[in-house]
């Protein structure tokens, strides 16, 4: 009777036992795996607003040198748009709070910088719509897209702090 009950115990420690490794795994995995699909989100949304910033800054010389876009501009920046659009709502699911700021900061950026080259080009123009302010705002754009990059991978744990990598 004694030897049955402590080979019970034992049984049940040891069920207990793989039951904790078998969660414990899982919780691993489902970790390692969200991780992986924040990577991917980022890599994606960087991608998409690097290359939405390069069409709009296509955009300015086009405009410079025929002062409006053509046909195949304009399709060209609302195709890169509408990717980008979707990208970041990708984002907005899955991104930390931390680089939602960040995210932020360049969506509104972008979003600034697209209004403006649809005024220069369809008009109505506001006051202080003009080629050089399109530059300017594409230059200002750069910092914010390093910060981003630099919160992405601080986020992934790919260096330890914004500005410093990883040892």
């Amino acid at each position: 009777m004694v030897t049955q009950r402590f080979t019970q115990q034992v049984h049940r420690r040891e069920q207990d036992r793989i039951e904790r490794h078998r969660h414990e795994d899982l919780v691993r995995a489902r970790a390692s795996r969200l991780l992986e699909e924040r990577q991917v989100a980022y890599v994606r949304f960087s991608a998409a607003a690097r290359t939405t910033r390069d069409v709009l800054a296509a955009c300015m010389h086009d405009m410079r040198r025929a002062g409006a876009l053509d046909d195949a501009r304009r399709e060209e920046l609302k195709q890169r748009w509408d990717a980008y659009v979707a990208q970041h709502a990708e984002t907005h699911i899955i991104a930390s709070n931390e680089v939602l700021g960040v995210v932020g900061l360049v969506n509104g950026a972008l979003r600034k910088i697209h209004g403006l080259v649809k005024r220069l080009d369809t008009g109505p123009r506001n006051a202080g719509d003009s080629v050089d302010v399109l530059e300017e705002r594409i230059d200002d754009l750069w910092p914010s897209l390093v910060a981003l990059r630099e919160a992405m991978r601080y986020d992934l744990d790919l260096q330890q702090s914004a500005g410093q990598p990883a040892s």
